[in-house]
């Protein structure tokens, strides 16, 4: 069998002298992954690195088979980006988290658009992370474990929302969370409110909870990728808290 689809590299690993497999996000058909052919020279060479878009055909004999890609790049948002390091950390933590945690082969393609307008966000836009924090929000919805921050869990208010519950992913108010605030995790008002413009420490605040909800219901209980970690630190002001 065979098709076309343009998609967004996730990452590359080696399967021989002249082969790479790899992973690519893809419009359609989801998260696919696939054998190219490479010279020696191309094995590290801008034309596979995470992040590029491409357009891509893959083939083979089964559709239950590794099958083989052709592929051409279309672009390149890491060399925009090569000045810029937290917005290009952030890239390699959008690919890594992709990678890891979206199953195989099915079609996320409000995702893929998503993905699309936050890549440009990362090149053009200084407000890009309110944007990576919404992403990480969509991402856990399209997977089926979205938060409810519409209202409060307990007294059904849409009011003062001030924390979410690590058990049920769901918002309270202030005064019914306070008691409890060592517990639940604080939520930033950004995530709510479009004209609220967020801080480092929000950033971290939010990133720090998706992380928990991404690590705990996506992925069991097993570790994010390593660099998330990095970027969730990059956030972390030492002077307002401590990070863990």
């Amino acid at each position: 069998m065979k098709w076309q689809d343009r998609g967004i590299i996730l990452s590359q690993r080696s399967c021989s002298e002249s082969q790479i497999i790899l992973s690519v996000l893809t419009e359609i058909h989801g998260r696919h992954s696939g054998i190219i052919r490479v010279g020696k020279a191309e094995r590290q060479s801008a034309l596979f690195q995470p992040g590029n878009l491409v357009e891509v055909t893959w083939s083979a004999r089964l559709s239950e088979h590794l099958g083989r890609w052709s592929s051409e790049v279309t672009f390149m948002p890491w060399i925009h980006l090569t000045h810029h390091p937290q917005p290009l950390l952030t890239l390699s933590v959008i690919c890594a988290l992709l990678d890891t945690c979206l199953p195989e082969r099915h079609p996320y393609g409000e995702l893929y658009q998503r993905l699309k307008i936050l890549l440009n966000q990362l090149i053009d836009n200084n407000d890009w992370p309110r944007h990576y924090a919404l992403f990480e929000l969509n991402l856990l919805s399209s997977l089926g474990f979205g938060l409810d921050l519409s209202e409060c869990a307990v007294t059904k208010k849409t009011g003062n929302l001030a924390y979410v519950s690590p058990k049920t992913g769901r918002a309270v108010c202030e005064n019914v969370g306070r008691p409890y605030a060592e517990r639940l995790f604080i939520l930033p008002k950004f995530l709510m409110d479009e004209g609220v413009q967020p801080t480092p420490k929000d950033i971290y605040l939010a990133l720090n909870m998706t992380g928990y909800f991404l690590s705990q219901f996506v992925l069991e209980g097993k570790k994010l990728p390593e660099i998330r970690q990095r970027l969730l630190s990059s956030f972390c002001d030492l002077k307002i808290l401590e990070c863990a």
